[in-house]
């Protein structure tokens, strides 16, 4: 297994500051194939910054993220606009090296996060989505259609982290984002379209009264889950283009 063998090198190299090491991502989900990459999660007592974060094993892409105790617990309890990401990767996590039983310690963490994290998350992904959602009107009134579709799906992206986060909800990896609504209990209303909007074949014209109002729509299930925009409803109504 290329993992074990990533982390013998690790081990030599970082030695004693080496706490703990495992795997996450289709590996440890068993779901990898022979071009998958190998995400390597490890947990060091004090940062080092003289090793390759990237490593290229008999033709594999390996990324190693590296945390202290610390870091580790500070990304798992504050709020972060991509908190569903974040504490899928800690869930998701099959342990290769922990003496000190660390890793558990740390799932046990992150599946019990208190929902004003989630809440306070949920709104600042919400925040940071206005701005892609204003580059997106920009774009598409200046015609810069590459522009424009770039940003629908920044915007597509803090939509799901947004949900997940106001249904307390992870993500178990990357290709469950957009899907994983399908389970959820609340949402805002007509939310299947974020499928459309990433995936579909809409033209031009569609594809902008697609993404105004699937963004409105947003606004109002956050307004309705205690999260409010501080824009005024006049502005986003002037968005419609």
């Amino acid at each position: 297994m290329i993992a074990r063998r990533l982390l013998r090198v690790l081990r030599r190299k970082l030695g004693s500051n080496l706490l703990a090491a495992g795997v996450r991502g289709s590996v440890s989900r068993g779901t990898a194939d022979k071009y998958s990459d190998i995400d390597m999660f490890i947990i060091l007592r004090k940062p080092a910054d003289d090793w390759p974060r990237v490593q290229i094993v008999d033709g594999v892409y390996c990324g190693i993220d590296s945390y202290t105790p610390h870091s580790a617990l500070s990304q798992i309890s504050k709020p972060s606009p991509d908190l569903p990401e974040i504490l899928g990767g800690f869930t998701n996590l099959m342990p290769l090296y922990d003496p000190r039983g660390i890793l558990p310690r740390l799932q046990s963490k992150a599946k019990a996060v208190p929902p004003e994290v989630f809440q306070r998350s949920a709104e600042m992904a919400l925040l940071g989505s206005y701005e892609d959602f204003c580059r997106a009107k920009s774009a598409y009134q200046t015609r810069d259609d590459i522009v424009f579709k770039d940003n629908v799906y920044l915007v597509t992206y803090s939509a799901a982290l947004i949900v997940a986060s106001l249904n307390q909800a992870v993500f178990a990896s990357d290709r469950e984002i957009f899907k994983a609504h399908k389970t959820f209990l609340k949402l805002p209303r007509q939310y299947e379209r974020i499928e459309k909007l990433r995936y579909g074949s809409l033209q031009r014209h569609e594809l902008v009264r697609v993404f105004l109002d699937f963004y409105l729509n947003l606004v109002k299930f956050c307004e309705r889950e205690g999260i409010s925009l501080p824009v005024s409803r006049r502005v986003l109504r002037a968005a419609r283009v």
